[in-house]
């Protein structure tokens, strides 16, 4: 049988649809690669086989009557998503014993659009409670462990679609990202992951429309299935008001045009404030001089122009997931982790009202010097990450070396979350290995509706480094 782990989203419809591969033939490898890589490291929270197996026959059934209808752009195609993420048919937990049971009635706007373009849902995957961390363990599904070493996280809050997507479970994986949540991963895991600009795909089912922070995801092994992902998820819902625009499509990069000439870029070694270990740099460096051999016209930042509080993501995250908390019933807020319940009383957290709008006022300005920087260079790139991805087990020293100093994890992403606070769209691609055979992802922040620009990034680093065919020894 031709093996599809790793292949494409739209390589794997195309085999379905010319009748090489049975949907059911595709589901079953998918779903016993699934198998394998949960007893190693655990990215699934729910594993539908039943469901699955079901609908691959009923794409098998539709074919014997015919071609699909020609908007099943996905006919067949195994798929994963966070468990943050509502659906109609799989309990979604997002992460916690409060949730472990709840059933929702329907599925969200992205899903929804995925399954009605034939992609098959085959499981939910891994989050912290409620996606309260940048790293992916929670007392509900225990830890979810890196593919290239599985001593270290594999980040989050989208660790579970990352592990899935680099170890060849799914095309791709639809996640979240409210600061960093599936670019984090995507550099961790050695795959790429597309933040969109704010509503380009509706989010509606986070509670939060008005002071948002967060997004829907995608993870892939394969530029073309990020673009494809976007173009079938974009797209205007009444329930998300940032959704209501127009979002044009995304084309699909063509070889001949990823060496022809390119737009400017600002490089900014230290965004944030924060400095990346050399080991990354020494990775990065080499990705940057293929961009401008390729066409790209670099420039290095020497001070960074948009530079910004990072502690205004950390405290946005802590009152949203207080708030939250908060609203429960008594008997979900006893199911709570203990971190959780400290958000729930004044007295181990108290939020200042005056001083979150005043953070709001730096937000926006912060985003106004974003904007003043995009209209001079078409892309900011940094490191992804600034250093080797953390332990795993929670139990142990979680802080990251960088260039010899033991620092607390935020030192490690927390520059990533300047594009959930002013709302642009954001990628990590990956770059290189380090030498200890870990990837390295390079990070790209465009325009608002610019994820265009992002994804033509992505092909022109893929002649230099095609990371489509390195798995890691796990996945194979």
């Amino acid at each position: 049988m031709m093996d599809i782990l790793g292949r494409s989203a739209i390589a794997i419809a195309g085999l379905i649809r010319n009748r090489e591969l049975s949907a059911l033939d595709v589901m079953a490898q998918t779903l016993r690669q699934a198998e394998r890589v949960q007893r190693a490291l655990n990215p699934f929270v729910t594993i539908a086989w039943d469901q699955a197996i079901e609908q691959a026959k009923r794409c098998d059934q539709l074919l014997l009557k015919g071609s699909p209808a020609d908007e099943a752009y996905l006919f067949g195609v195994p798929f994963t998503a966070k468990d943050l993420l509502n659906t109609c048919d799989l309990r979604t937990t997002y992460g916690s014993r409060a949730f472990e049971t709840f059933q929702p009635q329907a599925d969200v706007v992205a899903i929804d659009r995925l399954r009605k373009a034939g992609a098959v849902l085959i499981g939910k995957t891994t989050t912290p409670e409620f996606a309260s961390q940048l790293l992916t363990d929670s007392e509900l599904t225990g830890i979810t462990r890196n593919p290239w070493d599985p001593t270290r996280s594999p980040g989050g809050s989208s660790g579970g679609a990352g592990v899935a997507v680099a170890t060849g479970v799914g095309a791709f994986g639809i996640s979240t990202d409210g600061g960093g949540s599936a670019r984090v991963p995507a550099a961790a895991c050695g795959i790429l992951g597309l933040k969109v600009t704010l509503g380009a795909i509706p989010h509606e089912t986070w509670p939060f429309h008005f002071g948002n922070n967060s997004s829907i995801s995608i993870n892939s092994r394969h530029v073309e299935d990020l673009v494809l992902g976007f173009n079938l998820m974009k797209g205007a819902s009444t329930l998300d008001p940032w959704s209501r625009r127009r979002i044009a499509p995304l084309s699909q990069p063509e070889p001949s045009q990823a060496k022809g000439p390119k737009k400017r870029a600002l490089f900014i070694p230290a965004l944030g404030g924060q400095v990346a270990d050399q080991n990354i740099m020494a990775v990065v460096q080499p990705s940057l001089k293929a961009l401008q051999q390729a066409g790209y016209e670099i420039s290095t930042a020497e001070d960074d122009p948009v530079a910004f509080d990072r502690g205004l993501s950390l405290e946005l995250m802590a009152a949203n997931l207080a708030a939250r908390v908060r609203a429960m019933q008594p008997e979900q807020q006893a199911s709570l982790s203990a971190p959780l319940k400290a958000l729930l009383s004044n007295e181990t957290f108290k939020s200042d009202g005056v001083r979150l709008q005043a953070q709001a006022i730096e937000r926006s300005a912060l985003y106004d010097r974003l904007e003043h920087t995009l209209n001079q260079y078409s892309l900011i790139l940094t490191p992804t990450l600034n250093a080797q991805a953390p332990l795993a087990d929670p139990s142990r020293d979680q802080r990251v070396c960088i260039n010899d100093a033991w620092l607390p994890l935020p030192a490690w992403w927390s520059h990533l979350s300047i594009a959930n606070l002013t709302g642009h769209p954001a990628l990590s691609v990956p770059c290189g290995w380090d030498a200890d055979g870990l990837p390295v992802g390079l990070h790209a922040i465009a325009g608002w509706d610019r994820e265009q620009d992002l994804v033509d990034l992505a092909a022109s680093v893929a002649l230099h480094n095609d990371w489509t065919g390195h798995y890691p020894s796990i996945a194979s």
